[in-house]
């Protein structure tokens, strides 16, 4: 029993730790982004970006409606083809606005993205420690959600529902075709409408803060799925920071596919029994 109390306390102080350093490394980053400002520029954004992103915003806040409307029926299940349409129609959103500011609006990307700001080393680097500094406090949001959620309303997103019947089938193709969808075109896509889009044309219209918290609140609750709302919301600020901190689209592009990793090797790791589960 005292073996088992001193465990219990050694995991509590290092869970303790590991969120001490990742609130040091946020609050370290806001506190430079309110003596420096911010490295996003949105002078760029008119009304024209504005109207655009009203009518995905309204699109978004339906299909969000929709889902929560939803709530108390049995959940419909996805099926990897739902997965593979789903992310087209989130290639051709982002297709869509990049060709609109390309083509009507005349912009250049390649600034806006902040694509010639960091070196791919620096990118990697702000990626990894970034994140790392962040999952404690994702991990925080998630268990405060597990004890103050009723029991019958926790439940996991479908597509890591659909993830665990793939992977329990064994079908390496649909394995392949889930981690294409979930590790790269997600990142690239939801960053650049959520991240780039949504919240450079919040900050430019309503202020970096609104803009941050309507632009998480949106990315959280387009995974329809009331458990992960708080850890995605969470996630979703962390994004915005390191836009932010470092300027280049790529540093959060980056910090989402490597979450998204992370998430699908321990799933896969716990069914093949590398790690135990929770």
């Amino acid at each position: 029993m005292t073996h088992l109390t001193h465990s219990v306390v050694a995991e509590i102080l290092v869970a303790l730790v590991f969120l001490a350093f990742g609130a040091f490394v946020y609050a370290n980053a806001a506190a430079h982004l309110v003596k420096h400002g911010g490295s996003v520029k949105v002078s760029s954004f008119q009304l024209p970006e504005g109207l655009v992103a009203f009518v995905l915003a309204s699109y978004f806040a339906l299909i969000i409606y929709a889902s929560t409307a939803q709530r108390g029926t049995a959940p419909d299940s996805v099926t990897i083809k739902d997965l593979i349409v789903g992310s087209l129609a989130f290639v051709v959103f982002a297709g869509g606005v990049a060709a609109f500011l390309k083509l009507v609006r005349k912009t250049s990307l390649i600034e806006l993205f902040g694509l010639k700001k960091q070196s791919v080393l620096k990118i990697a680097g702000w990626a990894v420690c970034l994140l790392a500094a962040g999952l404690p406090i994702i991990r925080l949001a998630s268990y405060l959600t597990q004890l103050t959620l009723p029991k019958d309303e926790l439940s996991e997103q479908s597509v890591v529902m659909l993830f665990r019947d793939i992977n329990a089938r064994g079908d390496f193709t649909s394995l392949a075709e889930f981690a294409v969808a979930t590790i790269i075109i997600a990142p690239l896509c939801e960053e650049f409408l959520f991240r780039w889009f949504f919240y450079g044309v919040g900050k430019r219209f309503l202020g970096p803060i609104p803009a941050g918290l309507l632009s998480a609140f949106f990315f959280a609750a387009s995974h329809s799925n009331l458990t992960s709302l708080a850890p995605l919301f969470i996630l979703a600020l962390c994004f915005t920071v390191a836009y932010e901190r470092t300027g280049s689209l790529l540093v959060p592009m980056g910090m989402h596919a490597l979450f998204n990793t992370l998430n699908l090797f321990v799933i896969y790791s716990q069914a093949h029994g590398w790690i135990h589960a929770e």
